[in-house]
């Protein structure tokens, strides 16, 4: 009788933490597995068991059930990387909200098209002559520098008085080679700098160059993608 008794009540504790864990929510069950870990959001991924984890510029992925972190990309049959499918729609998301006012305004074309760039990136330069060529475009500059050199160019843009000519010039390799720069004290650059910086972190950009083209991001200069959708 005494052993029946330890076991209704082992029972009777066990019962309510199953049920309490089959109540809680994914994102429940996350934090309290890893505490330490923030993200954006939690959503089921198509593999039963598996939810995918937005840190905001990061996805990776999570199995309550065993209480473990998943890192590197889904691939779907034919080659599909439903990983890098799902982080460029949440880019997507947030490049829409960008505000456009805090960019580097060049042209007054009837499409809009919104770039994440670094002035000594290669096929960002490779972008820039291919958007130099064209009328038809209004182009909003959101610079995220990934050097040094980089962020002084920048400044250097910002702050000279003819500031698109700079840039071509900045963007024609004219200022490379360890050319003297014009890097003033203005406040406004530096918050327009750190402005930039921010909004990159927000929106999740890791690489340049990156582009926003009515409602599609193209990440990586890809002439024969972006010349379709500005064409569509």
């Amino acid at each position: 009788m005494k052993k029946l008794a330890i076991i209704l009540l082992s029972v009777f504790f066990f019962f309510p933490a199953c049920l309490s864990a089959q109540n809680s929510s994914p994102e429940e069950m996350f934090k309290k597995s890893f505490p330490q870990n923030n993200f954006e959001s939690i959503t089921p991924t198509k593999i039963k068991g598996v939810y995918e984890v937005y840190t905001g510029n990061q996805i990776y992925y999570y199995m309550p059930e065993a209480e473990v972190i998943l890192y590197g990309s889904i691939i779907a049959k034919g080659g599909i990387n439903l990983t890098r499918e799902s982080n460029i729609s949440k880019i997507a998301k947030k490049m829409a909200t960008l505000p456009l006012e805090d960019a580097f305004k060049i042209g007054n074309g009837k499409t809009t098209v919104v770039e994440f760039m670094d002035p000594n990136c290669y096929h960002c330069r490779q972008a820039y002559n291919f958007f130099s060529k064209r009328k038809d475009v209004t182009l909003y500059v959101f610079f995220f520098p990934l050097s040094q050199d980089s962020d002084r160019k920048i400044r250097h843009i910002f702050c000279a008085k003819d500031k698109l000519k700079t840039y071509e010039d900045v963007m024609a390799g004219k200022l490379d080679n360890n050319a003297p720069l014009n890097i003033c004290t203005d406040k406004k650059v530096d918050e327009t700098v750190k402005t930039h910086l921010r909004l990159a972190s927000q929106t999740g950009i890791k690489a340049t160059p990156l582009f926003y083209i009515k409602g599609q991001v193209v990440d990586g200069f890809e002439a024969g993608a972006i010349e379709k959708l500005l064409k569509d």
